[in-house]
């Protein structure tokens, strides 16, 4: 752990760097952004792995099967893709008796 005086240098040394090299800026950008490709390559792959979990193991791959899916759909969530709708979504309005 960094004592706050390295803390104060170390932060002027990444600020300067960042006003300096514009790749540099781009390289520490990209690795915090979540990895958007990774999350719907796995989330693929957990969608193909369920039915085979079903076929080859039994109840146990039944359970697996919703396991991975659910997952799945909370990695393609993360990364901003599909969004799922559900019926009490607040995108509707109930109806009313004069509707």
């Amino acid at each position: 752990m960094l004592e706050p005086n390295e803390k104060a240098v170390f932060d002027g040394m990444v600020t300067q760097l960042r006003a300096d090299d514009p790749r540099f800026t781009q390289r520490v950008d990209r690795m915090c952004r979540p990895k958007q490709r990774l999350y719907t390559t796995m989330a693929i792959l957990l969608w193909t792995m369920a039915p085979l979990c079903i076929v080859f193991g039994g109840w146990t791959g039944v359970i697996m099967a919703v396991v991975a899916t659910a997952y799945g759909a909370h990695l393609m969530n993360k990364r901003g893709g599909a969004t799922l709708q559900t019926l009490w979504s607040s995108t509707r309005r109930p109806r009313t008796s004069s509707s």
